[in-house]
């Protein structure tokens, strides 16, 4: 039995720190950016750190140009990456982009990392196709969509680049592209994907081992709610880890229904809520106001059937909606927490630190997703796995698994004021 949870306190806080740091970005190289459709990157050194390839591409609109035509035939340009819902508010269509890439040197091994595209798209390089997400088409009828972010590698034989990408989306509600494309040695790619991919899985498997410890524990014990709450909110979000950001269910299945794999994103995020705001009101029983929290059960069951009967371009539409709801559920969990740390709760200090933790790779999440920041899997993986951890420890607290010594209270009572010193009864 573990008699003080000092040690456990000050383990995630190091770790807390750690993983700020880790958000930081480490490279201090300045990035060129592509001038109408040329980008000089001659002064940048792709053997230590990879090109964003932003900036100016050519850009040919409801068209799919052939990489051999792309360089000659004048074109309109672009900032890229770019969603295409700022300019057309359904983000359903098709375009061709190129880029010509001046490189410092010829380097005979080079790779491309793409992200998720909205939603399927073909890669050329200098005419060669590299790389294929779904099948591209200029009707609903002849799109294949499809989502696996891969780091392509492949031989170059020139100073120069010549990249041309056809992207299609009739399947999602955003269109085009909100993350960066980046160049670099094939090394160095592959071994950050490498990196990345190890732990979202390394998450996945973490989370779900622990969520069914948790229910075995439930099987096997007085069947309390909080056990199954819990146990739940594991095994869902390592769910969903395998079919969001990396996709990495997919990297094993290439052919898995995207419609299917698209609701079960969305809903394991909605479940995922759901558990979190019962387990939440089963710690904090005397903060929790019970028509707030079946109000918030309830509208998640909402998106969930809504996701259910629509098409993935219809429910989509709806994510903005749920991105402000789930702003008001941050706000509440963050009054439940400061209740039960003024009550001086049990656990109350390590939710407080996993809701911090939460509110913070959440809006990362967030600001990821509508394309302010780029993406950096091991953040979540890491952050995640910390805030579980965080949650795991106050629920061993309140089963008495884990034993926590007990502190004088610092609250101010009336026997502190009347009764503590004899004297003042002389008076």
């Amino acid at each position: 039995m573990i008699r003080s949870t000092n040690y456990i306190s000050n383990f995630f806080s190091r770790f807390l720190i750690v993983l700020v740091f880790m958000g930081v970005e480490t490279s201090i190289v300045a990035q060129p950016k592509s001038q109408h459709g040329v980008l000089d990157s001659r002064s940048f050194s792709l053997e230590h750190d990879k090109l964003a390839l932003n900036g100016d591409w050519g850009y040919f609109e409801n068209q799919f140009v052939q990489p051999i035509d792309a360089f000659s035939l004048r074109s309109s340009f672009i900032e890229f990456p770019n969603v295409w819902n700022k300019t057309n508010k359904s983000g359903q269509g098709y375009a061709t982009y190129c880029l010509k890439v001046i490189l410092a040197k010829q380097t005979d091994s080079l790779a491309i990392e793409m992200p998720q595209v909205y939603s399927s798209y073909q890669l050329w390089v200098n005419g060669k196709l590299i790389g294929v997400n779904g099948k591209v088409g200029k009707t609903l009828a002849e799109t294949v969509p499809q989502w696996l972010p891969q780091t392509v590698a492949f031989s170059n034989s020139s100073d120069t680049l010549e990249i041309v990408l056809q992207i299609s989306n009739f399947n999602h509600h955003k269109g085009g592209i909100k993350d960066p494309i980046y160049l670099g040695s094939s090394e160095l790619l592959k071994y950050q994907h490498s990196i990345a991919f190890g732990s979202n899985i390394t998450e996945s498997i973490l989370l779900g081992t622990v969520g069914i410890i948790f229910l075995v524990l439930y099987l096997n014990t007085k069947k309390k709610k909080i056990i199954i709450y819990f146990a739940l909110f594991c095994i869902t979000w390592a769910i969903r880890g395998m079919f969001s950001n990396l996709y990495t269910f997919i990297s094993f299945y290439p052919d898995f229904n995207w419609n299917v794999m698209v609701k079960i994103e969305y809903i394991t995020l909605f479940l995922t809520m759901i558990w979190g705001i019962l387990f939440l009101g089963r710690v904090l029983v005397k903060e929790t106001n019970k028509s707030i929290k079946y109000l918030l059960v309830g509208s998640n069951v909402f998106f969930i059937i809504y996701a259910l009967i629509m098409s993935p371009a219809l429910f989509t539409k709806g994510l903005p909606i749920y991105l402000s709801f789930s702003g008001f559920l941050i706000i509440y969990s963050t009054i439940l927490i400061l209740k039960a740390l003024i009550n001086e709760r049990l656990g109350a200090g390590f939710l407080t630190v996993s809701i911090l933790l939460g509110i913070c790779i959440f809006s990362y999440d967030i600001f990821t997703y509508e394309g302010f920041f780029t993406h950096y899997p091991i953040i979540f993986s890491v952050g995640y796995i910390l805030i579980f951890s965080l949650m795991a420890v106050v629920l061993l607290l309140h089963l008495n698994i884990i034993k926590s010594k007990p502190r004088a209270s610092n609250r101010l009572t009336f026997d502190d004021l009347y009764n503590g010193d004899n004297s003042l009864t002389k008076l």
